[in-house]
């Protein structure tokens, strides 16, 4: 029995060893945030080199990939002939957004942005009519 404790302790241990690595606590906060809305997957981080730089590019690639989708999705909206106006500004301030949080890395800054592109995710999903 003892064998097995242990066995389930140090696979525990070895879940978080890479959240671990990361020294800065704004970093840390933003990943944690980032994590909990799926947008990064830690664990895909590569371990050689500067961690925290790794983790830096996997957040830049994540975010700008969501932009993508988001851009994406928007595009074959339009194409079916609907009007998104005001829509498609809020879609323009988005890679605006992406800048300044990669140039910070402030918790506000990406809760900002994360706000920003769930509301545009949602009104894409849930279009009003407005005819």
């Amino acid at each position: 029995m003892p064998k097995i404790q242990t066995k389930n302790q140090k696979s525990k241990t070895n879940e978080t060893p890479k959240a671990e690595k990361i020294k800065n606590p704004r970093l840390n906060e933003i990943v944690l945030l980032l994590e909990s809305e799926n947008i990064i997957n830690i664990n895909k981080v590569p371990s050689t080199g500067d961690f925290e730089e790794n983790v830096k590019q996997e957040i830049e690639i994540s975010l700008k990939e969501k932009y993508r989708d988001l851009s994406e999705k928007f595009s074959e909206i339009r194409k079916t002939g609907k009007d998104l106006g005001v829509l498609n500004f809020k879609l323009m301030i988005v890679p605006l957004k992406i800048r300044v949080f990669l140039s910070t890395y402030e918790k506000k800054d990406a809760e900002n942005l994360l706000n920003r592109m769930k509301a545009i995710e949602k009104e894409l999903n849930n279009p009003k009519s407005k005819n």
